[in-house]
């Protein structure tokens, strides 16, 4: 590989000196993408353990702090001290396949050309109860109302950086979320079906996920903050969404097939993957009898909104179009799942 066109990706490991260090460098040592650079940044204060120099042939850089930091500030000092042209992170209690960074930058390779600045992709998130996946397609309306990235399945130009995007220090849990929203005013995101990453979901001591790793009050307080912080936004996003979902809603019930893709292009101009736009999508698609682009725009319109009853029965009664009896009760019965008394997913079934 010509290492000298090949982006340079730095990885930020906030760091506790938790025993579980070595392993994730371990997983950064492994990775087959060859330009890389590891930043530890000392979350913990006095008394870190020493870091190596390297791990494999990737140079590893310390940044030290006298005293202990909090989730943000670790990751304003880690982004700061990076030098690459990608950014990413890793906690040291996780680690990432030996693919991870070369799967990573390939994505935003292809994105950049489509003006994608911001790649995700997904996680295999461990509990103590078993095992899941954790990441989704991306719409803003979607991640205005809740997180479905981490930061460890991300990669981001450092040109966001260098714009503004930068971790609030008031966001004590939740300051991922709170700058991928950031990253969102800036740049369309690319999305990267690739599980190269594994987290330790209930490992840690955020108090945001699973087991004991849980505190609804803090929660609470961190979800209230970026509401708030971003109701402007949020609220205007919604309004523009709502106009535009209903013009092309009305033009596709006086089958003008023409009008309602033309509002469904302006719709996902301002908020790609729009779910509820995907759905009239595949309306107008069956209207045309392209039951293939109709059963893809559903899928689409389900993982980026997956605990929706009612898109999910869509995508049964699509499937259900087709003559697929089998994928159309599998279907049903999830709607049921989501909705126990979801009328038409039992008649479906039945």
């Amino acid at each position: 590989m010509n290492t000298a066109a090949t982006p340079l990706v730095s990885i930020v490991i906030r760091s506790m000196g938790r025993p579980t260090l070595p392993r994730a460098l371990a997983s950064l040592a492994a990775q087959d993408h060859p330009r890389l650079e590891v930043i530890v940044a000392n979350a913990r204060g006095a008394g870190h353990t020493a870091v190596p120099a390297a791990a494999g042939p990737h140079p590893v850089r310390f940044v030290d702090s006298p005293r202990r930091l909090t989730r943000p500030e670790a990751a304003n000092a880690g982004q700061d001290a990076a030098r690459g042209d990608w950014i990413s992170f890793l906690d040291d209690d996780d680690e990432l396949h030996p693919t991870h960074v070369s799967g990573l930058v390939a994505a935003a390779a292809r994105a950049s050309a489509r003006g994608a600045r911001f790649v995700h992709s997904l996680a295999h998130a461990v509990f103590e109860g078993g095992t899941q996946t954790f990441g989704q397609p991306m719409a803003l309306t979607e991640l205005y109302a809740r997180n479905f990235i981490h930061m460890s399945s991300a990669l981001w130009s450092r040109e966001l950086v260098v714009a503004g995007a930068r971790f609030d220090e008031r966001c004590t849990t939740h300051q991922d979320w709170d700058f991928f929203i950031q990253c969102a005013q800036q740049t369309r995101f690319h999305f990267e079906p690739l599980k190269t990453f594994t987290w330790h979901a209930d490992a840690g001591e955020s108090g945001t996920w699973g087991g004991r790793n849980v505190d609804d009050a803090q929660i609470a307080r961190m979800c209230a903050l970026i509401f708030d912080k971003w109701k402007v936004q949020r609220e205007a996003l919604g309004d523009a969404t709502r106009t535009l979902r209903s013009a092309a809603l009305a033009a596709a019930q006086l089958r003008d097939g023409a009008g309602a893709r033309a509002r469904l292009a302006e719709l996902f101009s301002l908020n790609p993957n729009d779910p509820a736009g995907l759905a009239i999508l595949a309306g107008v698609e069956v209207a045309s009898n392209n039951l293939d682009a109709a059963l893809a725009a559903q899928k689409l319109a389900v993982a980026v909104r997956p605990r929706d009853a009612q898109l999910m029965f869509g995508l049964a009664r699509l499937h259900a179009l087709r003559g697929q009896a089998d994928a159309a009760r599998a279907v049903a019965r999830h709607v049921l799942q989501l909705d126990p008394q979801h009328a038409d997913a039992a008649r479906l079934l039945a």
